[in-house]
């Protein structure tokens, strides 16, 4: 991880298992009271702006789907999820309908280009010529 290699502000960099926490780590570290707050400004915003998706992430890399037609000749994608949290079943349903996922497939894809070009940016401006 580029932000590690910095000298004295990398020692703070922890990679985390989990992906919500890389996030969260990465938020903070570019975040306004983070060590890179500087370099990480306009990274962090489009951080902000990719991680308003991050309710879907969970459905959509973990959830069980179904495909089906409503009356009209449309689609829907039910999306069945089950988690436990404190050792509690959570069960969850996310139905996304065809329309609203070509709009949610470009934000989503918008998104992600422009988080990858503003990390791809930061990492060329920390790491070392």
């Amino acid at each position: 991880m580029v932000l590690a290699n910095v000298s004295e502000r990398g020692i703070v960099v922890k990679l985390p298992h989990l992906v919500g926490q890389r996030f969260e780590e990465l938020a903070n570290l570019i975040g306004p009271a983070g060590a890179f707050a500087l370099e990480g400004k306009t990274s962090a915003v489009a951080l902000s702006t990719f991680r308003a998706h991050e309710s879907l992430r969970a459905s959509l890399c973990h959830g069980v789907g179904k495909i089906v037609l409503d009356q009209q000749g449309g689609w829907l994608l039910v999306l069945r999820t089950l988690a436990f949290r404190s050792k509690q079943p959570q069960r969850t349903v996310l139905v996304i309908e065809e329309n609203e996922a070509e709009g949610l497939v470009k934000s989503l894809q918008a998104a992600g280009q422009r988080l990858r070009s503003e990390l791809g940016n930061l990492r060329h401006t920390l790491s070392p010529t």
